[in-house]
Protein backbone atom coordinates (compact mmCIF):
# COMPACT_ATOMS: atom_id res chain seq x y z
CA UNK A 1 0.00 0.00 0.00
CA UNK A 2 1.33 3.43 -1.18
CA UNK A 3 1.80 5.74 1.54
CA UNK A 4 -0.08 8.76 1.71
CA UNK A 5 0.95 12.41 2.25
CA UNK A 6 -1.13 15.34 3.48
CA UNK A 7 -0.47 17.65 0.39
CA UNK A 8 -1.18 21.23 -1.06
CA UNK A 9 0.22 23.36 -3.78
CA UNK A 10 1.27 26.57 -2.94
CA UNK A 11 3.30 29.92 -3.36
CA UNK A 12 6.19 29.78 -0.57
CA UNK A 13 7.24 33.86 0.59
CA UNK A 14 11.05 34.49 0.76
CA UNK A 15 12.06 34.64 4.28
CA UNK A 16 12.89 38.59 4.29
CA UNK A 17 9.09 39.09 3.57
CA UNK A 18 8.06 37.15 5.89
CA UNK A 19 9.98 38.84 8.25
CA UNK A 20 7.82 42.00 7.58
CA UNK A 21 4.69 40.32 7.60
CA UNK A 22 5.67 38.94 10.70
CA UNK A 23 5.65 42.93 12.42
CA UNK A 24 2.21 43.20 11.45
CA UNK A 25 1.02 40.08 13.06
CA UNK A 26 3.39 40.71 16.33
CA UNK A 27 0.76 43.87 16.59
CA UNK A 28 -2.37 41.66 16.04
CA UNK A 29 -1.17 38.78 18.93
CA UNK A 30 -1.43 40.74 22.43
CA UNK A 31 -3.20 38.58 24.91
CA UNK A 32 -5.63 36.59 23.77
CA UNK A 33 -5.49 33.15 23.67
CA UNK A 34 -7.99 32.41 21.35
CA UNK A 35 -5.87 32.80 18.26
CA UNK A 36 -3.66 30.02 16.84
CA UNK A 37 -0.90 32.35 14.63
CA UNK A 38 0.59 30.80 11.49
CA UNK A 39 4.54 30.69 12.15
CA UNK A 40 6.01 33.00 10.20
CA UNK A 41 8.93 30.97 8.24
CA UNK A 42 5.73 29.05 7.12
CA UNK A 43 3.74 31.64 5.66
CA UNK A 44 2.24 30.26 1.96
CA UNK A 45 0.09 31.26 -0.17
CA UNK A 46 -2.33 28.00 -1.19
CA UNK A 47 -3.57 27.31 -4.53
CA UNK A 48 -4.90 24.16 -4.09
CA UNK A 49 -5.40 21.89 -0.96
CA UNK A 50 -5.07 18.37 -1.85
CA UNK A 51 -5.12 16.46 1.30
CA UNK A 52 -4.14 12.64 2.45
CA UNK A 53 -2.73 11.73 -1.27
CA UNK A 54 -1.15 7.87 -2.00
CA UNK A 55 2.47 9.25 -3.03
CA UNK A 56 1.82 7.13 -6.81
CA UNK A 57 -1.17 9.29 -7.26
CA UNK A 58 1.02 12.60 -6.34
CA UNK A 59 3.78 11.88 -8.93
CA UNK A 60 1.26 11.80 -12.04
CA UNK A 61 -0.75 14.64 -10.63
CA UNK A 62 2.46 16.94 -10.11
CA UNK A 63 3.61 16.00 -13.25
CA UNK A 64 0.07 17.43 -14.63
CA UNK A 65 0.42 20.57 -12.53
CA UNK A 66 3.69 21.19 -14.14
CA UNK A 67 2.45 20.47 -17.77
CA UNK A 68 -0.35 22.99 -16.78
CA UNK A 69 2.05 25.73 -15.97
CA UNK A 70 4.55 25.21 -19.02
CA UNK A 71 4.57 29.04 -20.65
CA UNK A 72 3.15 30.83 -16.97
CA UNK A 73 5.39 33.63 -16.53
CA UNK A 74 6.86 34.87 -13.12
CA UNK A 75 5.02 37.91 -12.19
CA UNK A 76 5.35 40.23 -8.65
CA UNK A 77 2.81 40.07 -5.89
CA UNK A 78 2.69 42.62 -3.61
CA UNK A 79 0.84 42.95 -0.05
CA UNK A 80 -0.83 45.17 1.74
CA UNK A 81 -3.78 45.15 4.46
CA UNK A 82 -4.80 43.03 6.85
CA UNK A 83 -8.69 41.64 6.88
CA UNK A 84 -10.40 39.30 8.78
CA UNK A 85 -12.80 36.37 7.01
CA UNK A 86 -15.95 36.81 7.31
CA UNK A 87 -15.32 40.59 8.16
CA UNK A 88 -12.97 42.46 11.19
CA UNK A 89 -15.75 42.07 13.89
CA UNK A 90 -16.68 38.37 13.40
CA UNK A 91 -12.77 37.46 12.59
CA UNK A 92 -12.46 33.42 12.24
CA UNK A 93 -9.18 34.07 9.67
CA UNK A 94 -7.05 36.83 9.74
CA UNK A 95 -5.28 37.39 6.60
CA UNK A 96 -2.86 39.91 4.32
CA UNK A 97 -4.33 40.77 1.10
CA UNK A 98 -2.50 40.90 -2.19
CA UNK A 99 -2.58 44.18 -4.25
CA UNK A 100 -0.38 43.48 -7.57
CA UNK A 101 -0.17 40.29 -8.70
CA UNK A 102 -3.82 39.10 -7.65
CA UNK A 103 -5.29 38.06 -11.31
CA UNK A 104 -1.93 36.55 -12.25
CA UNK A 105 -2.44 33.95 -8.46
CA UNK A 106 -5.99 33.71 -10.01
CA UNK A 107 -4.60 32.22 -12.97
CA UNK A 108 -2.07 29.99 -11.52
CA UNK A 109 -4.90 28.66 -9.11
CA UNK A 110 -7.37 28.20 -12.16
CA UNK A 111 -4.42 26.03 -13.62
CA UNK A 112 -3.76 23.91 -10.50
CA UNK A 113 -7.17 23.66 -10.83
CA UNK A 114 -7.97 22.35 -13.51
CA UNK A 115 -4.72 19.92 -13.63
CA UNK A 116 -6.36 18.41 -10.29
CA UNK A 117 -9.80 18.25 -11.42
CA UNK A 118 -9.15 16.02 -13.97
CA UNK A 119 -7.62 13.62 -11.70
CA UNK A 120 -10.45 13.40 -9.58
CA UNK A 121 -10.09 16.46 -7.53
CA UNK A 122 -13.45 18.16 -6.38
CA UNK A 123 -13.26 21.57 -7.78
CA UNK A 124 -13.11 24.50 -4.84
CA UNK A 125 -16.73 25.85 -4.60
CA UNK A 126 -15.83 29.66 -3.33
CA UNK A 127 -13.79 31.79 -5.79
CA UNK A 128 -9.80 32.11 -5.29
CA UNK A 129 -9.06 35.29 -2.83
CA UNK A 130 -4.97 35.31 -3.17
CA UNK A 131 -4.40 36.19 0.50
CA UNK A 132 -1.78 35.47 3.32
CA UNK A 133 -3.06 34.04 6.12
CA UNK A 134 -1.61 35.33 9.41
CA UNK A 135 -4.25 33.62 12.23
CA UNK A 136 -7.22 31.46 12.82
CA UNK A 137 -10.00 32.04 15.92
CA UNK A 138 -9.74 28.72 18.28
CA UNK A 139 -13.38 29.78 19.23
CA UNK A 140 -15.25 31.06 16.10
CA UNK A 141 -16.89 34.52 16.80
CA UNK A 142 -14.74 35.37 19.41
CA UNK A 143 -12.55 37.24 17.50
CA UNK A 144 -14.06 40.67 17.56
CA UNK A 145 -10.99 42.23 19.70
CA UNK A 146 -9.18 42.42 17.12
CA UNK A 147 -10.80 44.85 15.18
CA UNK A 148 -9.02 47.82 16.60
CA UNK A 149 -6.12 46.65 15.32
CA UNK A 150 -7.05 45.38 11.83
CA UNK A 151 -8.34 49.43 11.03
CA UNK A 152 -5.08 50.18 12.14
CA UNK A 153 -3.21 47.96 9.69
CA UNK A 154 -6.15 47.70 6.40
CA UNK A 155 -3.74 49.84 4.56
CA UNK A 156 -0.37 49.29 5.79
CA UNK A 157 2.45 48.28 3.06
CA UNK A 158 4.14 44.78 3.57
CA UNK A 159 5.99 44.59 0.77
CA UNK A 160 6.35 42.51 -2.47
CA UNK A 161 8.33 39.38 -4.11
CA UNK A 162 8.96 37.88 -7.24
CA UNK A 163 6.91 34.87 -7.77
CA UNK A 164 9.01 32.83 -9.84
CA UNK A 165 7.88 28.87 -8.88
CA UNK A 166 4.83 27.20 -7.62
CA UNK A 167 5.56 24.18 -4.52
CA UNK A 168 4.30 20.96 -3.85
CA UNK A 169 4.55 21.03 -0.11
CA UNK A 170 4.20 18.23 2.48
CA UNK A 171 1.68 18.54 5.76
CA UNK A 172 2.49 17.31 8.85
CA UNK A 173 0.51 17.48 11.71
CA UNK A 174 2.05 17.85 14.95
CA UNK A 175 1.16 18.90 18.45
CA UNK A 176 3.47 21.91 17.94
CA UNK A 177 1.39 22.64 14.85
CA UNK A 178 1.77 21.61 10.89
CA UNK A 179 5.67 21.49 9.56
CA UNK A 180 5.80 21.81 5.62
CA UNK A 181 8.42 20.64 3.46
CA UNK A 182 8.71 21.23 -0.01
CA UNK A 183 8.35 18.23 -1.86
CA UNK A 184 9.09 19.28 -5.45
CA UNK A 185 8.93 22.48 -7.08
CA UNK A 186 7.99 24.23 -10.72
CA UNK A 187 9.83 27.04 -11.87
CA UNK A 188 7.88 29.85 -14.02
CA UNK A 189 9.36 31.72 -16.89
CA UNK A 190 11.40 34.58 -16.84
CA UNK A 191 11.62 37.59 -19.21
CA UNK A 192 9.62 39.03 -21.49
CA UNK A 193 8.68 37.14 -25.44
CA UNK A 194 7.01 39.32 -28.30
Amino acid sequence: MSERIRSFIAVKLPSDLAERIETAQERLRGGDGNWKWVDPKSLHMTLKFLGAVARSDLDTLWKSVCDELEGSRAFTASFRGVGAFPNPNRARVVWVGVEEGAAELAELASRVEGACARHGFEREKRPFHAHLTLGRARRPGAGAGLGAEMKELEQVELGSMVVDRVLLMKSELTRAGAIYSILEEQALERGWRP
